[in-house]
């Protein structure tokens, strides 16, 4: 009788564990965005960033989805995110470009950008967004 106590145990303690480690990821497509206001728009209204290097940085757990409003007035035609494991992580941490689902973009345009963390893991953002300028040049015209 223990035998078969004992292997019922066996065989169910594995399938046990299987369902625990197979749980779904955390929820990262359904959260409502954030509107963030703060920010910083250089004079020629060229480049905007939602801080300095020094930070702070925008609290950015798994999910989490923000709508940056970026004051450009016009469509950036370059978004850059960028990672960091403190709020404020320079001087003495580091910062990293993101990768891959780290930042999704999901909307650029004159007012706004909306970017998510596809992922289930914690990180503060910096976002940069830059612009052509008044001037609009392309390379290589006089």
């Amino acid at each position: 009788m223990k035998f078969g106590t004992l292997a019922r145990a066996a065989l169910i303690a594995p399938l046990a564990l299987g369902v625990i480690a197979c749980s779904p990821p955390c929820e990262t497509a359904s959260t409502e965005a954030v509107d963030f206001l703060g920010g910083e728009v250089d004079g020629t209204k060229t480049t905007y960033e939602s801080s300095n290097w020094e930070g702070p940085y925008l609290h950015f757990p798994g999910g989490k989805r923000y709508r940056i409003h970026h004051g450009l007035g016009t469509t950036p035609v370059a978004v850059l995110t960028y990672l960091a494991f403190d709020e404020h992580p320079l001087p003495g941490g580091n910062v990293s470009e993101s990768a891959g689902n780290q930042s999704v973009i999901e909307r650029v345009d004159d007012e706004v950008i909306v970017v998510r963390n596809d992922t289930c893991a914690e990180f503060w953002l910096r976002v940069v967004a830059l612009t052509r300028g008044a001037g609009g040049s392309d390379a290589g015209t006089d």
